[in-house]
């Protein structure tokens, strides 16, 4: 049987973890759309680093063993999904503002 000491450790965390998860996600995404606004490759390849980091968060939620399998399969599915998000949305934002701009214009 777990202790409530065990189970405090583990929701601790699982709330660090998540934490990181949301802020390496937001972070990856912002110098993702930086570096392509402001043509900087190496924003985009350090995006990357963030993109990593944030799946490590989730597996790190996951590895703690304390979470339900609906739990795991949300979150990893989160981590997947997120990694297409800001290309998903680059493209979005410059397709639909593409029309309101010169052609000369459209990153």
């Amino acid at each position: 049987m777990i202790s409530n000491h065990e189970i405090a450790q583990m929701v601790g965390a699982i709330i660090i973890y998540g934490f990181f998860f949301v802020l390496t996600a937001g972070l990856y995404a912002m110098f993702y759309a930086m570096g392509r606004l402001f043509e900087r490759p190496w924003l985009v390849k350090l995006s990357y680093l963030f993109a990593a980091a944030e799946v490590l968060s989730a597996v790190g939620m996951v590895a703690t063993g304390y979470l339900d399998r609906f739990w795991v399969n949300l979150i990893l599915f989160s981590a997947v999904a997120y990694l297409f998000i800001p290309q998903g949305m680059w493209w979005v934002v410059v397709n639909f503002h593409a029309e309101y701009e010169p052609e000369e214009h459209v990153h």
